[in-house]
């Protein structure tokens, strides 16, 4: 069964294994939408994130209303309390060249919309991406404060946001009496360690910030073993060939090859619950096609690995973090040339 965690400082307990549906309605039909919510609910899930208008630009126009209105539809016909649910989604906005008080509009709009496809009067967690464009700070957080403050919203997150933007808003909160950031989200897996680790880990622990695992999986390259046809379709497989198909991903699905057979568990179990045992992850955010997908990956809920199992992924793994390092120690050294 899926447990619940704390979400960062707050009171809201949220599934460790958050669903993610940005896929529902046009990759993935409402009958076979609704069969994975129904087997979601059933093993204790009460986290969904859906995507509101965070894909405009590159994901067809219908898509976007298509995550949330399924959503809605299911918990509102199944008859599902409304505290029961954790209701997320994922919104991406650009200022332009809009004011404040325009931006502001444009975000609420955002939420609005939000709230409409997924019948509800509030929205738990609202996931901003960071974009070059949310910029200045003062304008951006004026904005995410006003829809906190209008009981639009619980709590505001941040997806693929500079660790420093992350701390400097944190300070802005405290000194406006804001509401701030409560939780990041980010990829982080086996094959993309070196993004999280440690800084926004150090960050998150001492911030007592919520932090949302985003492409556990890698895409889906650490469950190739494992119904790698179910999860992958080609093209999909040859662009994880493309970026991981090296000596770094021949050692790590090595590694987790070979713990899963000592386990007796599957390649995806195995990564999704090296994840998942990080005690500064709140939730990871997976995507499946179906229920029996989704059942798999509930496994790594209860699965539980030993030292000797952490020592050899960690191991097979380090060397992203090896690498980039010395890319950045390498940057350093040329601007001081």
């Amino acid at each position: 069964m899926i447990k619940q965690r704390l979400l960062g400082r707050t009171s809201l307990r949220v599934s460790e294994l958050c669903l993610g549906t940005m896929n529902f309605g046009w990759k993935t039909d409402e009958a076979l939408s609704f069969a994975i919510l129904d087997a979601y609910r059933a093993a204790g899930g009460n986290f969904i994130q859906a995507v509101g208008r965070a894909y405009d630009q590159v994901l067809p126009s219908a898509s976007t209303a298509f995550s949330e209105a399924v959503v809605g539809r299911w918990w509102r016909a199944r008859g599902i309390p409304r505290g029961e649910l954790v209701l997320a989604t994922r919104i991406s906005v650009r200022q332009s060249s809009a004011s404040g008080e325009e931006f502001a509009r444009h975000v609420r709009e955002a939420c609005y919309e939000s709230l409409r496809r997924l019948k509800t009067t509030y929205l738990d967690i609202v996931i901003f991406e960071w974009n070059d464009d949310l910029l200045p700070l003062r304008v951006t957080f004026d904005a995410f404060n006003s829809i906190v403050r209008r009981g639009l919203v619980r709590f505001i997150g941040a997806a693929n946001f500079p660790a420093w933007r992350v701390a400097e808003t944190i300070g802005r909160a405290f000194m406006g009496n804001h509401a701030r950031m409560e939780v990041l989200q980010a990829d982080y897996s086996l094959m993309t360690r070196a993004r999280f680790e440690p800084e926004v880990r150090a960050l998150c622990q001492e911030q007592r910030l919520g932090f949302f695992a985003r492409s556990p999986l890698a895409g889906g390259f650490m469950a190739q073993r494992t119904g790698a046809n179910s999860f992958l379709n080609s093209l999909r497989r040859d662009w994880l060939a493309e970026r991981f198909g090296n000596k770094y991903g021949e050692a790590a699905l090595g590694a987790v090859s070979e713990v899963a057979d000592r386990a007796g568990a599957s390649m995806a179990q195995v990564s999704l619950g090296w994840v998942l045992a990080n005690p500064v992850v709140t939730a990871a955010v997976i995507g499946v096609r179906s229920p029996a997908q989704l059942n798999e990956l509930v496994g790594a809920c209860s699965l539980q690995l030993g030292a000797a199992d952490h020592h050899l992924l960690g191991a097979a793994t380090a060397v992203e973090e090896v690498r980039v390092s010395a890319e950045v120690r390498s940057g350093l050294a040329e601007s001081l040339v």
